[in-house]
């Protein structure tokens, strides 16, 4: 494979993301396993109602490990805390109706893995940016109102017949590629 030959390095980049692909859905149950371990339950009834007759007896209460994390683990997953507050909730759910206990680690030994389940998720993300660049180079210019045509036509059958989507698809791939790489520039 030669960095002048686009196909060769679509197909590369195709066979990494489908490989990854297969394994984001592991790799999101994991990190949300994690999530909500890390993130710790409202307090019960009974434990507001100890915390209260302590504060009346004049002492402290003892601090809750990982209350307070919501926000830190948003900037983590690079999410917003409503989205971490949904896939809690949704954690906690999927926990219940399977019979599974709401806690499965310790909150601060859970929040530790978090960084390194969230990286396992984004090399899925950066494989696919990978593969749509690919899809984008690999294809012919866009040229408005022209359809394409002799070798040009050959290159988007081929890119066609690797990624197996449709025209319009694959052009949408290849203006959001290149829309922003002009916005980054």
């Amino acid at each position: 494979m030669t960095a002048a030959d686009p196909i060769a390095r679509l197909k590369a980049a195709k066979r990494r993301f489908d490989r990854l692909r297969a394994q984001l859905p592991e790799r999101e149950a994991r990190r949300n396993s994690l999530l909500a371990d890390s993130h710790v339950d409202p307090l019960s009834e009974e434990e507001k109602q100890e915390r209260e007759a302590r504060r009346a007896r004049g002492e402290k209460n003892p601090p809750v490990p990982g209350r307070g994390r919501r926000t830190e683990i948003a900037r983590l997953i690079d999410q917003t805390e409503r989205n971490v507050r949904n896939i809690h909730e949704a954690e906690l759910a999927y926990r219940e109706a399977t019979n599974r206990p709401r806690r499965l680690a310790e909150p601060d030994a859970a929040f530790a893995e978090l960084p390194e389940a969230q990286r396992a998720v984004d090399e899925v993300i950066a494989a696919r940016d990978a593969y749509y660049a690919a899809i984008a180079h690999a294809l012919p210019p866009r040229k408005e109102g022209a359809r394409v045509s002799g070798a040009d036509a050959d290159r988007f059958g081929e890119v066609r017949e690797t990624t197996g989507l449709d025209p319009s698809h694959l052009r949408r791939i290849q203006r959001a590629v290149l829309e922003g790489r002009t916005a980054r520039s």
